[in-house]
């Protein structure tokens, strides 16, 4: 990929990721914007696209004529009129996606003034992730509405079945839907309908996407000693490589230290 590419990746239990995405350069031009939307949206289907320009046109009237919610993930939309976004609260034009765009704008220090005045607040402003987590941890994440999300669907993938597992009685009952699924396939069920047996301990795939007050909301509610454990170790994960390749954001987003007892 030209445009859009994995920053870092932690590895979470026993087959689960978080993966730091740069979107600084999504939405540059026409080619940028395929690549991202058409990159996002293949998560559904599970593989790359044959034709990444092809498959964004179609998407483009996916959802009743409007666009599917891919798009949300170019802050901005489209240059022309006819096809930006405007209803979506979650895409806003002036938003930067990764710090390092301000160095694809201008040479040296011609920014510099322009920042001071009128970029400041936008800048730095987006985080995105691709994650492989169990659904019951996935459910939980698009309670929050702020994100802009995109998941793999089991419509469409009857492959690639993958348990969270943490003892052996999980593994032997993910092993026991597994046997029901495939059963269900052979007699003919389609997968929306054989999915059903397969529980929420099974591995999904998700892009998530949230600017700073989307992410303070979300590691506020998710680092909560009142949170699971395991979206506890996740949210943990996420403001880990946060700190790490994108600090002016962990600085704005990281909860505050609950003060000492005395």
């Amino acid at each position: 990929m030209e445009y859009i590419k994995k920053v870092d990746e932690t590895k979470l239990w026993n087959q689960g990721k978080v993966e730091l995405w740069d979107f600084s350069k999504s939405n540059l031009d026409e080619e940028s914007r395929i690549e991202t939307i058409a990159t996002v949206a293949s998560v559904c289907w599970g593989k790359e696209p044959k034709d990444q320009a092809k498959l964004v046109e179609h998407l483009k009237t996916e959802h009743n004529g409007g666009m599917a919610s891919s798009f949300e993930f170019i802050r901005g939309g489209f240059n022309d009129e006819s096809s930006t976004i405007t209803s979506s609260l979650r895409n806003v034009i002036h938003l930067a996606t990764y710090k390092k765009v301000a160095d694809n704008i201008v040479l040296d220090n011609m920014f510099d003034e322009f920042y001071d005045t009128c970029y400041k607040e936008h800048y730095n402003n987006i985080a995105t992730f691709f994650v492989k987590i169990p659904i019951f941890v996935a459910r939980q994440i698009v309670r929050h509405r702020s994100f802009s999300v995109q998941e793999r669907s089991r419509r469409y993938t009857t492959d690639k079945l993958e348990f969270w597992c943490p003892t052996q009685t999980y593994w032997q009952a993910s092993m026991g839907a597994r046997m029901s699924y495939e059963a269900l396939l052979r007699e003919g069920e389609p997968p929306e309908r054989a999915r059903a047996v397969l529980g929420t301990g099974l591995y999904t795939e998700i892009w998530v996407q949230g600017d700073i007050a989307a992410w303070k909301n979300y590691f506020v509610v998710r680092l909560d000693k009142h949170t699971q454990k395991e979206h506890r170790e996740l949210a943990q994960a996420m403001l880990d490589l946060l700190e790490k390749h994108q600090h002016e954001l962990w600085n704005e987003v990281k909860p505050e230290q609950a003060p000492e007892e005395s």
